[in-house]
């Protein structure tokens, strides 16, 4: 997992992840845990059942990881964005979707992890 500060700049990153040959996917913090799972929903187009709890999302992100990236590319760089106010208005939930975050990405090399702290 990398972590980049409020200085990144998301072309940057994801113009070079794109020459590298990955496909991204950038998916933003909310301000609570709910808030954040509604995005991940959202921006990774997770199915109904998603039950948008911190189990749900580590199922629903294994099966993401699983699937195959876009034709022409090898592999997937997941970018979760604008997290400071996400840090401080609920640490402990911060805490929780960054550990999933983890142990996907541990579990899946085709899976890059980037967590920007803006």
């Amino acid at each position: 997992m990398r972590d980049l500060g409020a200085g990144a700049s998301m072309t940057e990153l994801v113009s070079g992840a794109r020459a590298d040959g990955r496909d991204v996917v950038v998916v933003t913090a909310g301000a609570t845990v709910g808030q954040s799972l509604d995005w991940f929903a959202e921006s990774l187009d997770l199915p109904e059942w998603f039950g948008r709890n911190l189990d749900a999302l580590a199922d629903c992100l294994h099966d993401f990881a699983e699937e195959e990236a876009q034709e022409g590319t090898e592999g997937r760089v997941l970018v979760w964005d604008r997290v400071a106010l996400f840090k401080v208005v609920d640490p402990e939930g911060y805490d929780g979707i960054r550990s999933v975050l983890l142990e996907v990405e541990d579990e899946h090399p085709s899976l890059a992890v980037v967590v920007v702290d803006r």
